[in-house]
C-alpha cells in the first residue's frame, strides 16, 4: 500500500485551469473492472462540478488552487501493481481542503488531502470524513475476509495548522470486528459501526461503537 505514494506524480503551475464541464476521460484500460469506474459522467465529473475548482483534461486532473497555482495529478496506467488513478472525490471546506481518490488495481486504493491553498499533500488509507468544527477528520478502512489488500483500521487526523497530523490510530486486522461508516455526533464525539465476519455467503454483523476524545486522548465506549 505504501507504493502509491511513488506512483502519484503533483505538480504546480503558474497557470490555472478553470473547473469546466468536460467530461471525465480515460483511455481503455486493461482491467475491465476499474475502467468501469473511470468512465464519463461518474462521480469524479459530479463532484468536480460542485467544488467548482477541478477539472480533468485527458489522464491529468487538475485542481485550482486560492494561490493561483494549479496542482495536477496524473493517471499512471502501467498494466499491474504500478496502476495509479486520481480521481477528484470532493472538497471539504471546515479544512480547506480538497480530496482525491487513487484508484489502484488492487483494493480500494488510498486518498490524497490536498491543501486548497498550498497544494500540500498528505496520503490516507481511507475516505476523510471532517469534524464539524474543522480541526479534524476521521477514516476507516476494512481489509475484509478476502485477499486483504486494504488496511484495517479507525484513525483520527488533527489539523495542525494547514497540515493534518495523525493523532490517533487503531489497527483492527486482528480484532473481533472492523471499523466502517464514521459520521461525528459532535466535534469530540465519533460513531461508527462495529464489523464482524459471519461467513462468505452473509452479511457481516455489525454492532455500533463510539469514539470520544477525553481531552488527552480518544477512547472507545458503548452507545
Amino acid at each position: 500500500m505504501t507504493g502509491v505514494v511513488s506512483r502519484i506524480a503533483l505538480r504546480t503551475a503558474d497557470t490555472t485551469a478553470q473547473a469546466s464541464g468536460d467530461s471525465v476521460h480515460a483511455e481503455a484500460h486493461p482491467y475491465s473492472a476499474l475502467y468501469q469506474l473511470v468512465q464519463p459522467d461518474t462521480a469524479e465529473l459530479a463532484a468536480a462540478r460542485a467544488a467548482g475548482k477541478a477539472s480533468r483534461s485527458g489522464s491529468e486532473l487538475r485542481i485550482k488552487l486560492l494561490n493561483g497555482k494549479t496542482a495536477t495529478f496524473l493517471d499512471d496506467t502501467t498494466a499491474g501493481l504500478k496502476t495509479s488513478l486520481p480521481r477528484y472525490a470532493g472538497y471539504l471546506e471546515s479544512i480547506h481542503s480538497h480530496v482525491i481518490h487513487v484508484l489502484q488495481y488492487e483494493g480500494s486504493g488510498a486518498y490524497i488531502v490536498v491543501d486548497d491553498s498550498t497544494g500540500g499533500s498528505t496520503i490516507v488509507f481511507g475516505k476523510p470524513v471532517a469534524s464539524p468544527d474543522g480541526t479534524r477528520f476521521v477514516l476507516t478502512s476494512m481489509a475484509g475476509a478476502g485477499a486483504g489488500y486494504d488496511a484495517s483500521m479507525i484513525e483520527v487526523w488533527r489539523m495542525v495548522g494547514r497540515k493534518p497530523e495523525k493523532e490517533f490510530s487503531y489497527d483492527t486486522e486482528n480484532g473481533p470486528w472492523e471499523a466502517s461508516d464514521a459520521v461525528w455526533r459532535d466535534s469530540i464525539t465519533i460513531d461508527f459501526d462495529k464489523n464482524t465476519f459471519v461467513s462468505f455467503d452473509k452479511p457481516d454483523k455489525k454492532a455500533p461503537g463510539r469514539l470520544t476524545w477525553t481531552g488527552t486522548t480518544w477512547v472507545f465506549s458503548d452507545r
